[in-house]
């Protein structure tokens, strides 16, 4: 794990974002994975959505038959790494993005 936060005062409805409380350093050409876990269960899917690439340069999120899976996820009682990929879903999970010079 590279980073982590905690969601406060989040909203019943609606895009929510946290953010970690120092930037993290990435390498290009490397894959990353961002996740989060909940107890309560709550979470959005799109059913084959990573059938294909999505790119945003510079960043991509790769097709998930061609990186072992895309839209990863994990069920549990506590927080674990994601390794279990079902129909190319896409859990809408993101990442705030600033390039650097």
């Amino acid at each position: 794990m590279l980073a982590s936060a905690t969601f406060t005062g989040e909203s019943a409805s609606g895009w929510q974002q946290v953010n970690f409380s120092t930037p993290v350093a990435v390498t290009a050409n490397t894959t990353y994975v961002a996740s989060y876990f909940t107890s309560s269960g709550n979470y959005s899917v799109t059913r084959q959505y990573f059938t294909s690439a999505y790119i945003n340069a510079p960043l991509t999120a790769p097709a998930s038959a061609d990186s072992g899976g895309n839209g990863v996820y994990a069920y549990g009682a506590t927080n674990t790494f994601p390794t279990g990929s079902y129909q190319s879903t896409n859990y809408w999970v993101d990442v705030v993005f600033t390039g650097s010079s």
